[in-house]
């Protein structure tokens, strides 16, 4: 028998006269459909297409005989902004997907990553396409990773400290070697596959100190130049409904009246313009005690299909088809606590943002291998740039303290709209990479290998397909960031069936000021066993980098001295067969 739904909908359509329309469904859907209806509204707007949906479904169904009846209640608010540029789309999203960390197996790790000239390694395929000929068996392997980050944040004299720490199935992968029984000098032929951690976001940053500068008010004081008055502020308007209509505006206009429903800014009619009631007086001395926390998690993640020949068992030449997976989630909270708590009509402000950027990239990558003599080989790869399509929801809140007057009583107002801003789709384009490799096998006993490559971060780009002006962000792409050199050293010692190694890389800070980035090094150890035809392989590695925790990239602009320690350990099993 059909089962029937009935779902009562009230559509909120923030079209310009800010009208709101109720819309009743009675949908009758076989047993076999899916009960979630797709409810597309147009709102005729230039910019802006927004939907808000609150759900209440009932469903009634007979089943052998028995009535039952269930009852769904699904929420839903969005705004899709196009053409919008919101935080998340800056220098440091370029940077942040541009630079890779060094994981994948644990003998990739102990080596530091130095695989360039020498493949036999799952995760050297990433490195250099060709080295999927170097092994003489199928192989396959896993690796689990602990990783542990710890940052020691420096404000305006005060210091903290926190750790966040995470487990990860980091690498998964196999190669399949085919050897060629004829005269043909293409005498052994290799595909591969193999997915690993390219970077792990599940860090935390916290600091706080006494600002005597700036607060938040002065973030969506800065954000409200050039946003002309045209807000409801009515307590009797829903906050959801113009957050929503503002969004058609744009993203300044969004923020300008949260500050002002929350009464951490106001407008004055005779001079027309924006004020902040706040007490922020460096000459006095007088600002915010003001936390700020950064809360993220995710990761980037890297599939690479493999193929490659050798020639002659001298050259052998390979090519991948990359291919990146984005989910990235961050919690900002920045809680100002005025000073001048008597003389200030603003009390307290805690500003709470909710973001989540996920999307995919694709590359392309070519590199060669030539044993040049039983001891040396030289290898040289090239990566093309990747080509991210991303997309970034967005929610907010703002959260204030304050009086009237300063003999009259503190109220608090919370302005939680419910909405998720969503941005995009748009595009990132990361620079290429090249890279020249060489090492030094001695016999069977060990070897030494380094890499050294380079990356041209000014060559990045941001873009989307609705003609949004991102001219200023691509301007300061090319100004603030630089070419970017990086080298990697490793060697392995074996002992029979046992086996040493040590690894030492650096990376060149991407911006031309390398105070806001400083450059990247780390080194690891490692060890391994051999089983037969299977293998279990361990590894240490660390990495130390200072960098600037800018708190916002406009208005509150204020930075923290963040000096990041990340540990790793990982483990691998690997068999042939």
């Amino acid at each position: 028998m059909p089962r029937l739904q009935t779902v009562a909908v009230e559509v909120i359509i923030p079209i310009i006269n800010r009208t709101t329309t109720v819309l009743e469904v009675v949908i009758a859907a076989t047993a076999e459909q899916d009960l979630r209806q797709i409810i597309t509204l147009a709102g005729h707007l230039q910019e802006v297409e927004v939907q808000a949906v609150v759900c209440h479904q009932e469903v009634d169904h007979q089943q052998e005989g028995n009535m039952k009846k269930k009852s769904l209640i699904f929420g839903m608010l969005c705004a899709f902004l196009s053409g919008s540029i919101i935080h998340a789309q800056n220098l440091n999203e370029v940077v942040r997907y541009s630079t890779e960390t060094l994981n994948g197996t644990a003998r990739y790790q102990a080596l530091g990553g130095a695989f360039g000239a020498l493949g036999g390694d799952l995760s050297a395929i990433s490195n250099n396409p060709a080295g999927s000929t170097v092994f003489a068996f199928n192989e396959a392997s896993v690796t689990a990773d602990f990783q542990s980050f710890e940052n020691d944040a420096t404000f305006y004299g005060n210091q903290e400290s926190d750790q966040k720490n995470s487990f990860n199935i980091g690498q998964v992968g196999f190669v399949l070697v085919l050897k060629n029984p004829s005269s043909s000098k293409w005498d052994k032929l290799a595909f591969g596959f193999n997915t690993h951690l390219v970077n792990n976001f599940n860090k935390q940053v916290y600091f706080e100190g006494t600002n005597i500068n700036r607060g938040l008010q002065t973030y969506f004081l800065a954000h409200a130049t050039g946003v002309s008055h045209d807000f409801d502020l009515r307590d009797t308007r829903n906050i959801s409904s113009e957050y929503l209509f503002q969004g058609n505006r744009g993203y300044g206009a969004q923020q300008t009246y949260l500050a002002l429903r929350s009464h951490l800014m106001n407008y004055d009619e005779d001079k027309n313009e924006y004020y902040v009631p706040g007490i922020i007086n460096p000459n006095e001395g007088k600002g915010v005690n003001q936390t700020h926390l950064v809360y993220s998690k995710g990761g980037q993640r890297l599939y690479t299909l493999n193929f490659a020949g050798r020639y002659n068992e001298k050259l052998s030449i390979g090519a991948n088809l990359n291919f990146y997976s984005i989910d990235y989630s961050e919690t900002k909270e920045t809680f100002d606590s005025y000073t001048d708590q008597a003389n200030s009509f603003i009390k307290e402000a805690l500003f709470q943002e909710e973001l989540r950027t996920f999307g995919t990239g694709v590359s392309l990558q070519v590199g060669a291998i030539f044993q040049a003599s039983k001891a040396l080989r030289l290898g040289i790869s090239y990566t093309s740039p990747t080509f991210y399509s991303l997309e970034d929801e967005q929610m907010q809140a703002l959260s204030v303290k304050s009086q009237d007057d300063l003999d009259g009583d503190i109220f608090t107002e919370e302005i939680k709209p419910n909405v998720v801003n969503i941005i995009g789709p748009y595009n990132v384009q990361t620079p290429s990479k090249t890279q020249a490799s060489a090492a030094l096998v001695v016999g069977t006993s060990g070897f030494i290998s380094a890499d050294f490559g380079v990356k041209n971060f000014a060559n990045s780009n941001i873009s989307d397909n609705a003609g949004t002006d991102y001219g200023y962000l691509n301007n300061r792409i090319e100004n603030d960031l630089d070419s970017s050199t990086f080298m990697r050293i490793g060697g392995e010692k074996r002992f029979g069936d046992f086996t040493l190694r040590g690894g030492y890389w650096m990376e060149q800070s991407p911006y031309k000021n390398n105070m806001i980035k400083e450059d990247f090094t780390g080194y690891s150890l490692g060890l391994g066993i051999r089983f037969g035809g299977s293998a279990l392989d361990f590894a240490f590695s660390a990495t130390d980098q200072k960098y600037k925790q800018q708190m916002y990239s406009l208005g509150l602009t204020d930075a923290a001295d963040i000096g990041q320690r990340a540990e790793q350990i990982a483990l691998t099993y690997s068999f042939s067969f």
